[in-house]
């Protein structure tokens, strides 16, 4: 069978289902080392991918690039396990839940992401968390060979440019900026009303309530709340730690005190223990938002904004003072050219309107989770252009830059292959 029907079959099959993890009858489609790719493993890549771009089909060429980078992983992965790669899980559970965080906050909300997926966070927990202990060990082993080591003249720089400028893509509208950014952060008021409501119903178990009964009316964690409270079978490492480290102090049968976590303040009841897997339910109180909570950080920043126009203060001194952005704060809050498209859209409608010099009202971003306030200095807008090497040397470079460490990769996998098995069945 040719490549091309192959792949796009396999298109096929994977907009109809996902298949999460091998099948009975999944036919396995490469072994690499001690790893194997199956139909479904490819044709869960190929839905992420679509998902994460917002496409609804996708090109023969570009699934054939997926499955190459699918075949180069496991290649890395089984050299990784040659040399004892290893990573801790202090490592995986802090990356684990800043991925975890960060898809919630760009989708809108927990609920919202595990209707996407259609699977409670816990499976979605489990399922990151797997392919992230095998990429963290990828990456570490590809910085171990690669980092620090990849040097370019500015010989190749100009060599690269005159040879492939005509491919390399235009520059899009940019804005030149600084911030002063402010979370949003959790009232006494809000958490004072969500810590009532839990101690209400934990009253309410400890009277002799039942738990799952309690958890579908109450719980504000949608999808769990459904199987009343039910979070099922999970290892260490699966839930942030102030709720593991309730969960795991507890007794079969035993119902936990309120839990504070970033999500809210939790009631934890442990059913099962089979060695290091437990199952557990929670019922979850959100905290409220209340809009005098908003109104105390946009009228804070209403006033330092006021005072820079004034001349009380400097934008760079009020940033260095105020802002709770850490990687901006010290240099005065400034971001650097950042690509319309990066930008929050009603920001760059209200950088749009005002002059170089400036700053912007108060605007709110972030998703509706976890979101903050930010007032921004516009300092230059740049027009799209098309790469030059007067205006674009940096860009240039690390275009080139990622030329050649692709080259250099190309070999080090070819040289890789030559120690480890590699059977792609098509």
């Amino acid at each position: 069978m040719k490549f091309g029907k192959f792949i796009f079959a396999l298109i096929v099959t994977a907009i109809a289902s996902v298949v999460l993890g091998q099948t009975e009858g999944d036919r396995i489609i490469a072994v690499i080392g001690n790893e194997i790719v199956t139909e479904s493993d490819f044709q869960y890549q190929l839905q992420m991918y679509a998902r994460q771009n917002q496409l609804t089909e996708i090109s023969p060429y570009m699934a054939q690039q997926l499955f190459q980078s699918m075949i180069t992983n496991k290649i890395i992965l089984a050299k990784a396990d040659q040399d004892s790669v290893t990573v801790t899980e202090d490592e995986v559970a802090k990356e684990l839940d800043n991925r975890v965080r960060n898809m919630i906050e760009q989708i809108g909300s927990e609920q919202r992401v595990e209707e996407i997926y259609g699977m409670p966070i816990v499976k979605i927990r489990n399922i990151i968390k797997e392919d992230l202990q095998k990429n963290m060990k990828i990456e570490k082993l590809k910085r171990s060979r690669f980092q620090g080591r990849l040097k370019i003249s500015d010989r190749e720089i100009k060599e690269f440019y005159q040879t492939y400028k005509d491919s390399l893509p235009d520059v899009s509208e940019e804005f030149e900026i600084a911030h002063i950014f402010m979370d949003r952060k959790i009232s006494d008021a809000e958490k004072q009303s969500a810590r009532q409501k839990a101690l209400q119903l934990l009253d309410s178990l400890k009277n002799g309530a039942d738990f799952s009964e309690i958890a579908r009316r109450n719980s504000m964690d949608s999808l769990s709340a459904i199987q009343g409270g039910d979070l099922g079978f999970a290892r260490k490492g699966t839930f942030v730690k102030e709720f593991e480290e309730a969960l795991y102090n507890l007794k079969e049968g035993e119902i936990s005190d309120i839990v504070e976590t970033e999500f809210g303040y939790h009631i934890i009841k442990l059913n099962e223990k089979q060695g290091d897997r437990v199952r557990s339910q929670h019922i979850l109180v959100k905290y409220p938002k209340f809009e005098s909570s908003d109104f105390e950080t946009i009228n804070f920043l209403n006033s330092l904004r006021d005072s820079i126009k004034s001349g009380t203060i400097t934008f760079e001194d009020a940033a260095k003072k105020y802002s709770q952005d850490q990687l901006t704060k010290d240099k005065g809050g400034y971001v650097g050219k950042i690509p319309a498209e990066q930008i929050d859209s009603i920001a760059v409608i209200k950088l749009k309107e005002i002059p170089e010099g400036e700053v912007t009202e108060t605007i709110r971003t972030g998703g509706d989770m976890n979101y903050g306030y930010e007032i921004y200095k516009l300092i230059k807008i740049y027009p799209p252009h098309k790469l030059s090497l007067d205006t674009d040397y940096e860009r240039i470079k690390m275009f080139a830059e990622t030329y050649k460490e692709n080259k250099e990769m190309e070999k080090w996998i070819n040289q890789i292959r030559e120690t480890i098995y590699v059977n792609v069945k098509m």
